[in-house]
């Protein structure tokens, strides 16, 4: 298992956001809001949104952190390649811990899972056997 975050695992371009943002599924706990889009790389790619109402700057670097290290420790579990759109919901409190955020974010993960399943069956995408 590789649990790196490389440079290629990031949503950077406006477009790619676009596309994921009109043509993506949502998914959404109390903590953070997921756009997803199946793709056509060998990696997932994973892109944060944090708006000025999540807080100050040190609070939306937290959300960042947090959910990029959720993001990283547990890609592993995804059975398609996907981009992802993190969104924190507001107010992001700033006593949630990583296990907190990363138990929330397996779930999420979880039912990426089994909404996309149907798609790969259907040859949309490359799933992986794990």
């Amino acid at each position: 298992m590789d649990f790196q975050f490389t440079k290629a695992e990031h949503l950077t371009r406006k477009k790619e956001f676009e596309r994921v943002f009109n043509e993506g599924r949502v998914f959404k706990n109390n903590e953070v809001v997921l756009y997803v889009i199946p793709n056509d790389f060998l990696h997932s790619r994973l892109g944060l949104v944090v708006s000025k109402k999540v807080g100050n700057a040190v609070r939306r670097n937290r959300a960042k952190r947090l959910l990029r290290e959720a993001y990283r420790l547990n890609k592993h579990l995804l059975k398609t390649h996907v981009d992802i759109i993190a969104i924190p919901r507001h107010p992001f409190s700033s006593a949630l811990k990583l296990l907190d955020i990363e138990d929330e974010f397996k779930k999420l993960l979880l039912q990426i899972n089994r909404t996309f399943s149907q798609f790969c069956s259907k040859g949309g995408n490359v799933c992986l056997e794990r």
